[in-house]
């Protein structure tokens, strides 16, 4: 439809006239407000319309205060009430604008509106200046376009008393809204007094940041249009009209500013914002629908209302919400006309139709057959959790469940954590059981017509307990080409600060949905501790325009989530979307077991705003921690806001982000960024999902509450660069030492130090060798000096940024190890043995030979436990372990047989072979029953080591029946390594005096050696 355009008024007002508020109304964006009485606007105190310019390039003022605008260099242009500027290199002569610094002068409150079109492109350049001639002294700068392809309006903190060099460095302010090329109102207000700098982008704040400086702070000012005095390029385009208002002009004022000027620039400004509202409407109104949908009712200046052909069917309310009813199956389909009203001040409405065809609803019939044919239990084959299951198909058959076979795991349905899902809670078998069948009796019914499907459910026994004795490191490496996907590394035995890169350097998962970018990898162990699952951020920055702004505008408000039983094997990517349509982001994701609830509380960080259409949201709000619920990762429950608090101006994007738990004796402690001051917090509560909102907690408040423990967590200590310290950062990672970490610590807290918060682009590691409940700000203490020269590096020189470090048993490590670097992964250990006679310290050799996964053998030093002089006391024998120097810190024992002093006509037979270590697979050696040669269990491992060493026993104990008087212990030296004290019974029959010494070697019972004082020493290779 053609418009109809009144003639331009090509006289400005100045003051507010009548129908502005009804224009302002129309114009309010959903984050503005529209008001409802028009509020008095001031005059401005310069006001260059350029209309026109005299013989010697001035232009004059039409506020009347005589400060005259000069244009100087070449290429200027008056048309339509508009200076054109041509652009152009440094040094080129190209045309610009000086304003008298005057018009600025010792005010401390100043709002600066001008209407700019901006033909320039994106690069660093000024479309508007005011500061100091020597720009190092401070500065206001309006870059139309900045390098990433947003509006930057900036003050800078340097001053003429504290002039900056790299002035850019310290300035602060808006770089939020994406760039235009159409005719648009800049405004800026700054206000001293209140220390606050907004920005408006056509009546809209975009943006407010505290400021500590003012125009006053910057000396002797000057002011261009066009240029700065950066060696810049010069700024090309349009400008309209340029004022400049000596007092900080309210939200409510500039929306009516632009309101009153934007419909006398109706003509220019009605086509192309209309056109732009109707290429937004175009993607937003679907050609189908069988459910509701949204439709815009503002686009910028636009406002756009709606009617429909067929209400009953596809009705749109004010909000733009479009509900669906299909019309039943044998009606058929509809196909219903949408009329959208588009509405600009000072222009003639445009009218658009669109037509939206709504599907008739499914006979009873379809809709059960779909449902049952669609139902799976996620896992069914391999089942070790509580697990999910739908109530409500997605045809909308109602769907019940029953058991059939109980198996062993007693099922039981439970609420599920959604609408629409049920939860089976199962008791897994006993470590050591077979796996038990579950069957499950789905009745999916519609209407009259029902249909059953029986669904076999394998549930696992527990896992063993296993030690954990080695680290993985989960994590992405930056912003940079192929940095955006995620990498492993492995730790060098159980050292936390020193690791190895695995995969040759190269990242081992890429993102195949969403953004196509991975970010922030968490990997938690399961709450029965079988399966691993990792989640990680739908974020991919590189090449995205408008960079972390626009992420946190329009980003993902999706989860990606895999599962591995090994760390290795990972389940296909899962892109499930966990937050609610009024979510700009969905960022750096955790979870953690929350025993009370009996599920995993997943975390992350979203920007939360009142509009679902993502083209409204012309300004960031500020980002939140929510909160979702899940039995199995599959199912999540609907999201809640979990902390809830402002930390800048509220449309700058700074909250609270990064949240890491962990858990001690009952109380959770959480470390996050505080994005006020860019520093980390740490607090403490008995009830995990307790919510904060308003003012982040203090050090008082009841168990259940938040409270504070430590703020700027970690700050003034070493961060492994030079003599720099850490005081920013983000990405916490908390997790517990092993037991027997060689560096002691009792907790570590890694923190991602970006280069953008002074750091060196890596993890920085904080330890404490305290629980967290005795720890206080002063017991952590850097680790950095060891971390940073043995941090893993990616094969493009990127080193972890945000990620996890997870604690992993000998097997885990292995596995990872022959997977991912088999190189290092160790296959077979050199047997070691030794002998040495009462109350001499061995000759234990200073190398071991490594065979290694890969078929080659290296030769690495060995550190040996100390032997005490008890355990040299007596004869018998004993196992040392040892730490291989290796990459893996490979596990080493030797055999060490401690003889009598030799009688002159005997020599020591040969200790015999051992049998060979379980490197490859990862398993430690395991103590046997020396009665039936079967594996001990961990019970009858710790009742053995407890018990006291037998001094006699009855004959019935040894098939052998041998009569002797004296035994010697086969003993672990308590002081080199794990185990206790071993010993066989007295036996004998003729034989006096008989030792006998069994060694516990590779899992396996080995009689060494018989000993008796007439005869000698006797040898038997045989392990029984």
């Amino acid at each position: 439809m053609p418009l109809t355009i009144p003639d331009r008024r090509r006289a400005r007002r100045i003051r507010a006239g009548l129908g502005r508020a009804a224009a302002a109304a129309l114009l309010a964006a959903p984050l503005a407000p529209a008001v409802a009485f028009a509020a008095e606007l001031p005059d401005p105190y310069v006001h260059y319309t350029f209309d026109s310019a005299a013989a010697d390039g001035t232009v004059a003022d039409a506020a009347g205060s005589g400060l005259a605008a000069t244009v100087s260099g070449e290429g200027a242009a008056f048309a339509e009430g508009s200076i054109s500027l041509p652009g152009g290199a440094n040094g080129s002569g190209a045309a610009f604008v000086s304003i008298p610094g005057a018009a600025y002068a010792g005010q401390e409150a100043v709002t600066i509106s001008i209407w700019m079109t901006n033909a320039t492109g994106s690069d660093n350049y000024a479309g508007a200046y005011v500061g100091n001639a020597d720009r190092t002294k401070g500065y206001w700068l309006l870059n139309p376009a900045n390098p990433s392809g947003a509006v930057k309006s900036v003050i800078t903190s340097a001053t003429a008393a504290n002039p900056a060099a790299e002035t850019w460095n310290t300035e602060i302010g808006s770089t939020q809204a994406p760039a235009r090329s159409s005719l648009s109102l800049y405004t800026t207000v700054i206000s001293g007094a209140t220390g606050t700098m907004s920005f408006y982008l056509d009546g809209v704040k975009i943006s407010s940041h505290a400021i500590a400086t003012d125009l006053t702070d910057f000396g002797d000012l000057v002011a261009f249009i066009g240029k700065s005095p950066y060696p810049d390029r010069f700024f090309k385009g349009t400008v309209d009209d340029y004022a400049v208002y000596h007092e900080a002009l309210t939200d409510q004022q500039v929306s009516e500013l632009y309101a009153d000027q934007a419909a006398e620039r109706a003509e220019v400004l009605a086509p192309a914002a209309i056109e732009s509202a109707l290429a937004v409407v175009a993607a937003k109104v679907p050609a189908e629908a069988v459910e509701t949908f949204t439709v815009p009712v503002t686009s910028g200046p636009v406002g756009i209302s709606w009617s429909s052909s067929e209400p009953g069917v596809i009705n749109v309310d004010g909000d733009g919400v479009a509900s669906v009813s299909r019309p039943r199956a044998e009606e058929g389909d509809a196909a219903v006309t949408l009329t959208a009203t588009y509405s600009f001040p000072g222009a003639d409405p445009a009218v658009r139709t669109y037509t939206v065809k709504v599907s008739a609803d499914q006979t009873d019939t379809a809709k059960v057959s779909a449902d049952a044919e669609a139902l799976v239990i996620h896992n069914a084959d391999d089942m070790r959790s509580n697990f999910s299951v739908p109530t409500v198909g997605a045809a909308g058959s109602a769907i019940a469940w029953e058991v059939i076979e109980p198996g062993a795991a007693d099922p039981r349905l439970i609420a599920g954590v959604r609408d629409g899902s049920a939860t089976y809670v199962i008791k897994r078998p006993s470590a050591g059981s077979d796996p038990t069948i579950v069957v499950l009796r789905a009745t999916v019914t519609s209407g009259d017509v029902a249909q059953t499907k029986d669904i076999a459910v394998t549930v696992q026994p527990m896992p063993s307990v296993q030690a954990e004795e080695a680290y993985v490191w989960a994590f992405f490496t930056g912003e940079g080409q192929g940095a955006e996907k995620i990498s492993i590394a492995a730790s060098k035995g159980n050292d936390a600060l020193a690791w190895n890169t695995l995969n040759d350097g190269n990242p081992l998962i890429e993102s195949t949905e969403g953004t196509g970018g991975l970010r922030d990898p968490f990997i938690i162990r399961s709450h029965d501790g079988d399966r691993f699952y990792m989640l990680a951020t739908d974020l991919k920055v590189a090449g995205l325009p408008g960079g972390f702004t626009t992420a946190q505008r329009t980003g993902s408000k999706y989860l990606e989530i895999w599962e591995s039983t090994d760390l290795v094997s990972w389940s296909e990517q899962r892109h499930v979307k966990v937050s609610s349509d009024y979510a700009g982001n969905t960022w750096a994701p955790e979870a953690y077991w929350d025993a009370e609830l009996g599920k995993y509380v997943v975390y992350w960080a979203s920007n939360l705003y009142d509009t679902v259409d993502s083209a409204d949201r012309t300004s960031l709000t500020y980002n939140r921690m929510m909160y979702v619920t899940t039995d199995d990762f599959v199912t999540f429950s609907e999201p809640r806001v979990w902390i809830d608090s402002v930390r800048k101006s509220g449309t700058d994007g700074l909250g609270t982000i990064d949240v890491t738990v962990a858990e001690e004796d009952g109380v959770y402690y959480r470390v996050y960024k505080d994005e006020g001051d860019m520093t980390l917090r740490e607090e403490k509560t008995t009830v995990l999902t307790s919510t904060v909102s308003g003012d982040l907690p203090g050090a008082e408040g009841s168990p259940d509450q938040w409270t504070l423990i430590t703020e700027r967590i970690a700050a003034g200590l070493p961060n492994g660069v030079g003599t720099n310290t850490f005081v920013h950062g983000e990405g916490p990672s908390i997790f517990k030492a092993n037991a027997d970490d060689i560096n002691g610590a009792a907790w570590y807290l890694f923190i991602d130090q970006p280069d953008y918060h002074g750091g060196p682009n890596h993890y920085v590691p904080f330890a404490t060798d305290k629980p967290l409940a005795d720890t206080s700000a002063a017991d952590w203490y850097s680790a950095a000096a060891k971390l940073s020269s043995n941090l893993p590096q990616n094969a493009d020189g990127g080193r972890p940024r945000h990620g996890t470090v997870i604690p992993v048993t000998r097997a885990e490590y292995q596995t990872v190890l022959l997977a991912l670097q088999p190189d290092i992964a160790v296959s077979a250990v050199e047997q070691v043995s030794v002998t040495t006679t009462l109350n001499t310290q061995p000759s234990l050799p200073s190398t071991v030979e490594l065979t290694m996964a890969d078929g080659s053998v290296q030769e690495t030093g060995v550190t040996w436990a100390p032997i005490t002089a008890e355990s040299l006391a007596s004869p018998g024998q004993i196992r040392v372990r040892g730490t291989a120097a290796n990459d893996t810190r490979e596990p080493v024992e030797a055999v060490v047989t401690v003889l009598p002093v030799n009688e002159p006509d005997s020599e020591p037979s040969p200790v015999p072979t051992p049998s060979p270590t379980r490197a490859a697979s990862g398993e430690s050696p395991t103590p046997v029953q020396a009665a039936t040669g079967t594996p001990m269990t961990r019970a009858q491992e710790s009742a053995a080591a407890a018990a006291p060493v037998p001094t006699s026993a009855p004959p019935s104990q040894n098939p052998a029946s041998v009569n002797s008087t004296t035994a010697a212990p086969i003993r672990r030296d308590d002081n080199a390594g794990s185990g206790g004290r071993r010993s066989l019974p007295k036996t004998g029959t003729g034989l006096t005096g008989l030792l006998i010494s069994v060694a516990f070697v590779g899992g396996g019972c080995v009689l060494v050696a018989l000993r008796n004082s007439k005869h000698g020493l006797y040898s038997h290779p045989d392990p029984r």
